[in-house]
């Protein structure tokens, strides 16, 4: 009976993965909820299709923003894409660094997800990989960063 729960368990994940993950994706992510627990989360992404060296293939419709150029930048993206779009209601209204965010980076056939510690569980992570297409198939490794600095502090960082 275990067996069979942990089977179909697995059996799960995989389907999940075939019919969600797409290309390997590098880029953006929020974990929008406003309860403290993050129960009724959504994840908004903006990925960026990418090979195995996280070189971008062109097929993305929002502008590089960040520094480097390969990536977005959360502060600018937010500015330019989320605060004055309606179909990002209501959460649009308030600042980017709100909500727990992170971001995917692809280099030499592996990934790192740097992220706040408030969403480095399985619940988040599992997502995050099947979104950005991080499964084995694509990628070697998987690295997973926890960034409690100030740079990625959120609501539910602050006293």
């Amino acid at each position: 009976m275990v067996m069979n729960k942990i089977f179909e368990e697995v059996l799960w994940k995989s389907q999940e993965y075939l019919t969600e993950a797409k290309q390997l994706c590098s880029g953006i992510f929020w974990v929008i909820s406003d309860n403290y627990d993050l129960s009724d989360h959504k994840l908004l992404i903006f990925d960026i299709p990418c090979d195995k060296d996280g070189n971008p293939d062109n097929t993305h419709s929002i502008e590089l923003n960040a520094k480097k150029g390969k990536t977005y930048n959360h502060q600018k993206l937010w500015e330019e894409i989320i605060k004055n779009n309606p179909e990002h209601r209501p959460y649009n209204k308030k600042n980017y660094n709100y909500y727990p965010r992170g971001r995917v980076e692809i280099s030499n056939n592996k990934a790192v997800i740097y992220l706040n510690p408030n969403i480095n569980e399985d619940r988040f992570l599992d997502e995050i990989k099947i979104k950005f297409g991080l499964s084995e198939y694509y990628i070697s490794e998987v690295r997973v960063i926890t960034d409690g600095s100030e740079h990625y502090q959120c609501f539910l960082d602050w006293d």
